[in-house]
């Protein structure tokens, strides 16, 4: 945020002054000439003798000028809500690392606090936490809390395995050197739209949604690996294809009865309007951002490699990989599907603000 500061006007002091002037008209003139500036002076003849005297007056004016001093006061203004009761992305600057575990974005300082947007996208005041200004890299762990995704055969909760998945992959970056921050790093419920703002918050580099997917699709002897970019981001599409290679680089060798559709690969996925179909993707448009489903929970083969700590590591490697080419290479990647399945255009019904209690923050 940006102070609006007091404007201050200044007028300088004006003082003028009428000088000293003489005139004289020399006797004997035929042609009507005047001098001026002339020394007063005597004139004498044998006949007469005459004298002439000019008097001088000075006038003195004196101009009073008062200065007026302007303060004018910033007023907050309050977080802004779409026709829908949705904060609009967009307005914050910086994130808060609160006492109490949750990330979120700064509206403006305040005093010697924060003014925050919550979890649930409404306003608060805190007063303690860290502040974060940017980082490299926002992961995002999918679904969370009340929202537990999918759920495999044997009880695996989506939202468990994607935070497991994603706090390796930072462990991973940050032995690089990068900085790196979740959108959440415990079992809570995070809208949509509340992950997108912190990624917008923090202007990273990239911006990772780490998910694992659901379905009873075919048996395939390939992985069902889907990466999923944003349309009018080339950045995107292109860390999509890398992700996707290096996955499938270390998933295929673990050769297993997969779940897959027969589209599967790095590709886009429209709403009705032409645009992103997933919040994460269209929500935080000026960040490059990647919606990542590594493998298939709903199969149970599946679902027991996913819990193998090595597997984890394993995509925690191909993402660290993925960026590294991202950032030091020109590889376009690969494995883009040009005509996708239609996936349909309804609500995933998770990451609302809808029915959304905010947690406490200090």
């Amino acid at each position: 945020m940006r102070p609006l500061h007091a404007l201050f006007l200044t007028s300088a002091l004006l003082v003028s002054a009428c000088g000293t002037r003489s005139v004289e008209v020399a006797e004997g003139a035929s042609d009507g000439a005047v001098d001026v500036g002339a020394t007063p002076s005597s004139t004498s003849t044998s006949t007469s003798t005459s004298t002439t005297t000019t008097t001088s007056t000075t006038t003195t004016s004196t101009t009073t000028t008062t200065s007026t001093t302007t303060t004018t006061t910033t007023v907050p203004l309050p977080l802004a809500f779409d026709d829908e009761g949705v904060p609009v992305n967009g307005q914050t600057d910086g994130v808060v690392l609160t006492t109490t575990g949750w990330v979120v974005p700064v509206l403006e300082p305040q005093g010697d606090g924060w003014r925050v947007w919550t979890p649930c996208g409404r306003e608060a005041v805190i007063s303690t936490g860290t502040f974060l200004g940017e980082v490299d890299f926002v992961l995002d762990p999918g679904h969370g809390g009340s929202e537990p995704g999918a759920v495999g055969p044997n009880g695996t909760r989506e939202s468990d395995l994607n935070l497991q998945v994603a706090r390796r992959v930072r462990d991973a970056l940050e032995g690089d050197g990068f900085t790196v921050l979740l959108t959440r790093d415990s079992d809570m419920r995070v809208p949509i739209v509340t992950r997108a703002e912190i990624a917008l918050a923090l202007d990273p580099i990239a911006n990772i949604s780490i998910h694992h997917n659901a379905g009873t699709d075919a048996i395939s002897s390939e992985p069902g690996t889907e990466m999923f970019f944003q349309l009018a981001s080339a950045d995107s599409k292109r860390l999509a294809g890398l992700l996707y290679e290096e996955t499938r680089a270390f998933l295929d060798p673990l050769g297993t009865r997969w779940y897959a559709l027969d589209d599967a690969g790095a590709m886009g996925r429209e709403n009705r309007e032409g645009g992103d179909y997933y919040g994460v993707l269209r929500r935080p448009a000026a960040v490059t951002s990647v919606l990542a489903e590594f493998a298939y929970l709903t199969n149970p083969v599946e679902e027991e490699l996913l819990n193998r700590a090595d597997v984890q590591d394993g995509l925690a490697e191909a993402v660290r990989a993925s960026v590294q080419r991202f950032l030091e290479t020109d590889d376009p990647g690969s494995g883009f599907t040009v005509d996708p399945i239609f996936r349909g255009y309804g609500p995933s019904g998770a990451g609302r603000t809808t029915n959304c209690t905010d947690p406490a923050l200090e």
